[in-house]
């Protein structure tokens, strides 16, 4: 499947954009395939899937909307209309761990539509784990939000209460450190892990220390020697550290809708870039709370404590919890040089 000839100019401009499209854990699984000027695939590396975390593809599904929705996004700023169509494959087939699975065919046409979506956010949206400046986000912008999300069939929560915002930071806490309990959802997370500035510039990939906020040498220990910080003096110390970077929450948030099928989960992944494009445009940051919901019993907590009710059976699952708000410029996540992008 490896690219031989020259990259036609649009898809290269397109891979500019694309290769900065975030991903579970940094592990940038997506690829472009060019099939010729106007055709393109999207490859899944399924050696940068999380297996373990998310075995069944649930969340990586949903990343591959993301990656599709900026190809589009980045298409139009170029003069062309993206359609795509997904292959809807079941993900590591037969535990198949190594073998790339192409997951979508993309067609470019000429079409001088504007987008409604500015490729330039693209380029400006991160990622903030830093400490927010207790600035609630304003209602005019969550109701952007809120509409956004119900255009694509889903419904968007924004709660700025302090009783809401601090029983979800301590549940978003308790969460994460019982999942790093786990032997091999640990190890599985220690291969994408960057304990320096200068390794996480070296591969490229992965979270950094400096983006998860926490010293390199704490985080290093803290995955290889484990058991010693299990005691309960040690892993205070840690949840202090983390507890840290999260001060001045003043808007959490959460979105639920369908979250059954594949096809369910990759339109969330379209939904979930643009509601972030909004929140870029306005200058708003946003840190997803993944362990929340990827843990059953804390999401079922989140459910019964903010009254949500029945997620009928996935059809209005709350597949999404986060907070919002504003803070300095956070470090960037490294990326991949573009001509890894293509395939």
């Amino acid at each position: 499947m490896a690219t031989t000839n020259p990259i036609p100019t649009v898809w290269h401009k397109i891979g500019e954009y694309a290769r900065f499209t975030p991903s579970p854990h940094n592990t940038q699984p997506c690829r472009l395939h060019v099939v010729d000027d106007t055709h393109a695939q999207v490859v899944f590396i399924p050696s940068r899937g999380l297996y373990v975390a998310d075995p069944s593809g649930r969340f990586t599904e949903a990343a591959f909307g993301i990656f599709v929705e900026i190809c589009k996004i980045a298409a139009a700023s170029f003069g062309f209309k993206l359609s795509y169509t997904y292959r809807l494959d079941p993900l590591y087939p037969g535990g198949d761990h190594e073998t790339p699975q192409i997951i979508a065919d993309m067609t470019l046409t000429a079409d001088d539509k504007v987008s409604d979506m500015s490729a330039e956010l693209l380029l400006r949206r991160h990622t903030s784990r830093l400490p927010y400046n207790s600035q609630k986000v304003p209602v005019a912008v969550t109701q952007e939000l809120q509409a956004e999300a119900r255009r694509w069939g889903h419904e968007m929560f924004v709660r700025n209460d302090p009783e809401a915002i601090r029983w979800v930071v301590e549940l978003n806490q308790a969460s994460l450190f019982n999942d790093l309990d786990d032997a091999p959802t640990r190890e599985e997370l220690k291969r994408w892990l960057r304990y320096s500035k200068r390794e996480a510039v070296a591969k490229k990939d992965g979270l950094s220390a400096e983006a998860m906020q926490m010293p390199g040498p704490l985080m290093h220990s803290f995955f290889y020697h484990h058991q010693i910080w299990t005691t309960p003096g040690l892993k205070q110390l840690v949840n202090w550290v983390y507890g840290r970077t999260m001060r001045g929450i003043a808007n959490i948030a959460w979105i639920q809708g369908p979250f059954v099928t594949s096809a369910d989960r990759m339109k969330t992944g379209h939904l979930l870039i643009r509601l972030w494009l909004i929140l870029t445009k306005h200058s708003v940051y946003l840190h997803p709370y993944g362990s929340v919901i990827t843990n059953d019993i804390s999401r079922r907590a989140m459910l019964e404590k903010m009254h949500i009710g029945s997620e009928e059976e996935g059809k209005k699952m709350v597949w999404l919890l986060l907070r919002l708000g504003y803070s300095a410029e956070p470090p960037h996540s490294e990326r991949l040089p573009l001509e890894e992008l293509f395939v």
